[in-house]
């Protein structure tokens, strides 16, 4: 039984501006704040410095932070600051390609889109990855509702946003 890609497609508003939230984007420490408890990769969290293009992280995923799920390997493919888009190259355990590419886009206010798009080939667990990834996504990008407030103060010492 030949089981084709699937694509995840979560797509969130952001209560900040598109050129605060793709700072954020470029830095592992916003992915391991937005991946929060439910996800850890511990070679990320020890990755230094902003992501470039090339950059390899290769580690044990984590789910709730202790229950090892496998050694997951992460290369940075693209980061495009004219179009606000970060592509990475993901593998590990039962997943064959995890092709991520995250778009941040501005919108009026003054807050902007964030998009996951994400191709999975993960063999015949396919579709249980898929709907796995799909719920992990919307996690994160809750995370993001909820940390973009914050970055928006930050950039401009305006605190006088409520926090989501």
């Amino acid at each position: 039984m030949l089981v084709a890609m699937r694509t995840v497609l979560v797509a969130t508003e952001l209560a900040a501006p598109a050129d605060v939230v793709w700072s954020a984007v470029k830095v592992p420490q916003s992915f391991v704040h937005v991946a929060g408890a439910a996800l850890r990769i511990p070679a990320v969290e020890r990755k230094q410095g902003p992501w470039a293009v090339g950059d390899e992280v290769e580690g044990w995923t984590l789910l709730f932070g202790f229950v090892p799920l496998s050694k997951h390997h992460i290369r940075v493919v693209s980061i495009d600051d004219e179009a606000h888009t970060f592509i990475s190259a993901e593998s590990g355990g039962a997943v064959r390609n995890w092709d991520h590419e995250i778009c941040v886009g501005a919108v009026d206010g003054g807050n902007c889109t964030y998009v996951d798009r994400v191709e999975i080939d993960a063999g015949p667990l396919t579709p249980v990855v898929h709907a796995l990834a799909t719920v992990f996504y919307k996690y994160r990008q809750r995370r993001w509702r909820a940390l973009a407030p914050l970055l928006a103060a930050a950039a401009t010492g305006d605190f006088s946003r409520p926090y989501r």
